[in-house]
């Protein structure tokens, strides 16, 4: 498997072999305190909240070299992380329990690595709180939302054959709330287009009706809107999500959705035996947006953004098998 081993930070706790507990606690609250949530004030009246999440991460690590049993790391990830989202969701009056489902946000058995990786982080992390609120300004100019909280973790090594294809960059948008996870080499462009990506699914959020997923068509579309957003806020950036389909390609993935016969995981991550390819989900929905803007140039982005599948689906050369 491969692992992404960054260097160490240079800072004297971290080159001492062992320390007292009380140490590690003064550790622990310096960090803390540095790396603190910071609240940015977005537009006229939006607000965006960045919560690093760098030090309960190595709070979480350290803890677990200590005892590593898989069954340790779970708690210790809960008490530190999960714990500590808790806290910031109730600050801020969102429920994050939705957002600790994400099946990334879990214990890890690559300790080492991971705290590496999140010291490296910590030393990138005025760059990234700077692309964050760049883009995040832009999507909010085009599209308001009064308030969010976006989440900064270390990607996790256990799916890095996820992160790895996608630049370093994961993120995932929930009720008022984003998690972004990152490997130190995150490409930094593709880092901004997933902020404005996510954001347009965080604005669908706030309507129910259409960010629901009840079908794969439904997530096809729901893909298809945050990539054409994504398209106009970051221009001139292609994401590693944006592989183009031919249409014999196209055709065969639209019928076995308009059957029933390809499900979510499958029109994700792809399934060579229905040759079906990785991230048809995304491909195909950048294909029926693309068609739909392209057949009504004067629509503007909130309009578009809040019509129903169906209006954006209408006339689409594969509605008839999509349907």
């Amino acid at each position: 498997m491969k692992k992404v081993i960054a260097p160490l930070l240079c800072i004297p706790f971290l080159l001492l072999a062992a320390c007292t507990d009380e140490a590690e606690k003064a550790v622990t609250h310096s960090e803390s305190k540095e790396f603190k949530p910071e609240t940015v004030k977005i537009g006229e009246d939006g607000e965006l909240n960045i919560v690093p999440l760098y030090a309960p991460y190595q709070t979480y690590l350290k803890a677990s070299l200590k005892a590593d049993t898989s069954e340790t790391d779970s708690k210790n990830y809960a008490e530190y992380v999960l714990r500590y989202i808790d806290k910031i969701g109730e600050k801020e009056n969102f429920d994050p329990t939705t957002l600790e489902t994400f099946f990334m946000l879990k214990a890890t058995a690559y300790e080492q690595d991971m705290l590496n990786q999140t010291n490296e982080l910590m030393k990138q992390h005025d760059e990234i709180k700077d692309i964050i609120t760049k883009n995040y300004s832009a999507s909010y100019e085009a599209l308001p939302k009064k308030k969010a909280t976006i989440f900064i973790a270390p990607s996790n090594l256990e799916f890095w054959s996820m992160t790895d294809p996608l630049a370093g960059v994961s993120g995932a948008a929930f009720q008022d709330s984003i998690i972004i996870q990152l490997n130190p080499n995150f490409d930094k462009e593709v880092l901004a287009y997933t902020i404005a990506h996510e954001y347009h699914h965080l604005v669908l959020n706030d309507t129910p009706e259409l960010s629901r997923i009840d079908t794969s068509l439904d997530s096809v579309i729901f893909e298809g809107k945050a990539d054409a957003f994504a398209d106009q806020i970051v221009t001139d950036v292609s994401p590693p999500w944006n592989i183009p389909m031919d249409d014999t390609t196209k055709k065969h993935v639209a019928r076995l959705i308009g059957n029933g016969e390809a499900d979510y995981q499958e029109i994700t991550m792809g399934n060579t035996e229905k040759d079906i390819p990785l991230w048809s989900r995304y491909s195909l929905g950048r294909d029926i947006l693309t068609h739909h803007l392209k057949a009504n140039p004067d629509l503007s982005i909130k309009t578009w953004t809040y019509e129903e599948n169906h209006a954006i689906l209408n006339g689409y050369k594969y509605q008839k098998l999509l349907e």
